[in-house]
């Protein structure tokens, strides 16, 4: 469990993705929208949520989802 302070100095955690939550948003042809999924699924944030996030903000949140996957 990874914890992500955002600008606005809210904290969101995030779980490690399991194979399940990959195969959940694999469906999803357009990478983008598969890694707003995604990041949906482990920070139990909505994707309209995610999507209003700062780009600042998301790449904190992309950089932790890298992490895991690497």
């Amino acid at each position: 469990m990874a914890k992500i302070e955002l600008l606005n100095g809210k904290v969101v955690e995030m779980r490690e993705p399991k194979v399940k939550d990959i195969k959940i948003v694999n469906h999803i042809k357009d990478e983008f929208e598969k890694e707003i999924a995604l990041l949906s699924n482990l920070t139990e944030m909505t994707p309209e949520e995610i999507e209003n996030l700062s780009m600042k903000d998301y790449a904190r949140l992309d950089e932790e989802l890298q992490g895991f996957l690497s």
